[in-house]
């Protein structure tokens, strides 16, 4: 079945964007858009049989004070409790927080017209919501930043209504469905089938003091004074001494075969991104891609089928020439180790990322997914979502193919006392699956990031462990 989706005459590149995530990509269906004189959103079979009106809250809202910091200052967001008018619509939660949206005049949320219900109101502007959530608009019209400028997901709408670790889109999309479904019975939709995927930013390779004696000598001290844990520095000179010899078998931060042998196990196929430019000195880690240690870590990972991506430096997430040069220098490394390994995915050092600026540069270099899209200091649904999708690009004003695979969990945003610092307790694995459980609910990708180098404790191996069954 074919709809046609008439809408206002402004911010049809946006609109369709929106449209086509949601209608085309995420739900398969076909949708002609017609822009029109008219203050809603109206959606109708070909025929003109039944028709759905939605209200274009968050254009209209937004319509004189475009991408400035006023069009967010929304008063505390409504609630509407969907099961009381769908009771099959799978919610995460019975009450669902409105982005944008309003009741009918006659009231409620939900309204059907004519003895036929061939006329309906859905109080919910999805598309609207949907752009938001997908361009991540808050981020360009108020850019807040923390010490490394990524913006914090303290400063998020999510964060301050308590629906970060919700993916709210999904859900919206759900209600949408409902709706449709109550005028179009025997309506069909595209099936979505996510899944687990690991992910790991080789930031630390090895032990970064086989490389200086001075700070081979101050980790030493440190064992010493602050752990007092003479073992810790028999094994730390031992491991360093057969690094130097070549034999890392040693180093504790060398976990690669142990991640894969796990990935393996579960059927998961990882995906590893690697430093391949230092534009910012030493936080852009200690190794070189010609390395001897670091070809034969690429080779083994291609040979094992698990994928090889970019870690882009940490001055690169807006530097078109820094990430194109990057980008070929791994693909030299991957050709000169004679591995036939397209280097398709990135992620930000730092998780940096400027969603006005860094989409359009990586899409122009050639990737074809990023997935840098998660907060650092918190886990959750950054945007709305756990499934893939075209992205928006800010400064041409149109969709890109670059998609985005949205970073659902970093292991250091909940364990490390950087950020939430829960350690390894009940309340870390209650959260942890939680998102797990949330992203693969909708047919999304429970997208998580564990890095090499903090698998050294018991506790990671057993929480690593348990996420990827």
């Amino acid at each position: 079945m074919t709809f046609v989706l008439q809408h206002p005459l402004f911010r049809t590149s946006e609109r369709a964007y929106a449209v086509e995530v949601i209608f085309g990509d995420w739900l398969g269906l076909e949708v002609n858009l017609r822009p029109c004189e008219r203050t809603d959103w109206l959606l109708a079979d070909c025929a003109g049989l039944a028709r759905l009106r939605m209200p274009d809250q968050f254009f209209e809202r937004t319509a004189l004070s475009w991408l400035k910091p006023e069009s967010l200052q929304i008063e505390k967001l409504p609630h509407w409790r969907p099961r009381e008018s769908f009771w099959d619509v799978p919610l995460l939660e019975d009450d669902l927080p409105i982005i944008a949206g309003r009741e009918h005049p006659t009231g409620g949320y939900w309204q059907s017209f004519g003895t036929a219900l061939d006329e309906c109101w859905l109080g919910l502007d999805v598309l609207g919501s949907a752009f938001f959530l997908l361009s991540r608009y808050e981020e360009v019209a108020a850019p807040e930043v923390d010490q490394h400028h990524r913006f914090p997901a303290a400063a998020s709408l999510a964060k301050r209504e308590g629906f970060l670790e919700r993916p709210l889109l999904d859900e919206y999309v759900e209600v949408l469905w409902a709706a449709m479904q109550r005028l179009w019975p025997g309506l069909r939709r595209r099936q979505m089938q996510g899944g687990v995927k690991f992910t790991c930013d080789v930031d630390i390779p090895y032990d970064p003091t086989i490389k200086s004696n001075s700070k081979l000598l101050r980790k030493i001290a440190a064992d010493v004074i602050k752990r007092r844990s003479l073992s810790t520095v028999y094994s730390r000179v031992e491991a360093a001494a057969a690094a130097r010899s070549g034999d890392f078998s040693k180093d504790p931060n060398n976990s690669f075969d142990a991640i894969m042998n796990l990935c393996e196990a579960r059927g998961i196929k990882g995906s590893f991104f690697f430093i391949s430019g230092h534009s910012a000195g030493e936080i852009d880690g200690c190794y070189s891609l010609d390395e001897p240690f670091i070809s034969s870590l690429l080779t083994n990972i291609a040979h094992r089928g698990h994928e090889i991506g970019m870690h882009g430096s940490y001055n690169s997430f807006r530097n078109l020439e820094i990430l194109r040069r990057e980008r070929s220098c791994l693909v030299e490394a991957c050709k000169k180790n004679r591995l036939d390994m397209p280097i398709l995915g990135n992620r930000q050092h730092f998780l940096r990322w400027d969603s006005g600026i860094t989409p359009k540069l990586l899409n122009d270099v050639g990737f074809e997914y990023d997935t840098t899209g998660g907060f650092a200091d918190m886990p959750g649904f950054r945007f709305g979502t756990g499934r893939s999708f075209e992205m928006w690009d800010w400064r041409q004003g149109q969709k890109i193919k670059l998609r985005q695979k949205p970073l659902i969990m970093m292991e250091t945003s909940v364990i490390s006392n950087r950020y939430l610092g829960l350690g390894y307790g009940e309340e870390t694995w209650e959260k942890v699956s939680r998102l797990k459980s949330r992203a693969l609910y909708y047919g999304g990708n429970f997208t998580m990031l564990w890095h090499n180098s903090h698998l050294n404790l018991s506790d990671d191996w057993r929480l690593l462990d348990g996420l990827l069954k």
